[in-house]
């Protein structure tokens, strides 16, 4: 695995930016697969940044620049104009592999989370001085269980996450929330202040 905080993806000042989430860790069904995952991702803590429960999640959209308050008062109100009438989904959570720079979740169907992202991406383009990063061809959704903070062979421990393979788990995303994120490469992982909760239906 390579590193994932390289200069290019390091935030100014740690942050915060303005995010997006699904916040996984409200969800005991995913709280208790990430568990079953802990102890061998604990094992190789020296490259990796085992994400803490409490700060699990994935990621809609987000705004990787600083904001003022006029800003995000606005983002706040486009967020839940774009999505009110959105209504809950059923996602399937796993399997877990090891990316280039990160132990990655997959989140299927797609479909749910692709559909959030793109009024998530409507909601922030209304707000004028706004940035967002070029739109992905297909968005990737998925949920994060650690970050690489150093490079390393990552052969044993793709062998043993497929030895490992807890059952898959379903979850209804029924609520997400606008946050203030901080990244923390030091510890390998990100924090947020909820800003507010946006319940779908």
């Amino acid at each position: 695995m390579e590193n994932f905080f390289v200069p290019s993806k390091i935030w100014q000042g740690g942050g915060p930016y303005p995010h997006i989430l699904v916040l996984l860790s409200n969800y005991p069904e995913f709280c208790d697969y990430a568990r079953a995952h802990h102890e061998l991702l604990a094992e190789y803590s020296d490259g990796l940044g085992v994400i803490p429960e409490e700060w699990l999640h994935s990621t809609v959209q987000g705004i990787h620049h600083a904001v003022d308050e006029k800003q995000l008062a606005q983002l706040r109100s486009s967020v839940r104009d774009e999505l009110a009438g959105v209504q809950p989904f059923r996602v399937q959570l796993g399997p877990v592999w090891p990316g280039v720079t990160a132990v990655t979740v997959a989140v299927y169907p797609e479909d749910g989370m692709a559909a959030l992202n793109e009024r998530a991406r409507t909601a922030a383009e209304r707000v004028p001085g706004l940035s967002l990063r070029e739109k992905e061809v297909r968005f990737w959704a998925h949920a994060t269980l650690a970050y690489a903070r150093d490079d390393f062979s990552s052969r044993e421990l793709n062998r043993a996450l497929r030895a490992l393979r807890p059952p898959r788990v379903e979850v209804e995303i029924d609520r997400v929330h606008l946050v203030n994120q901080y990244q923390h490469p030091d510890r390998g992982y990100y924090t947020w202040d909820v800003i507010e909760e946006i319940r779908l239906g």
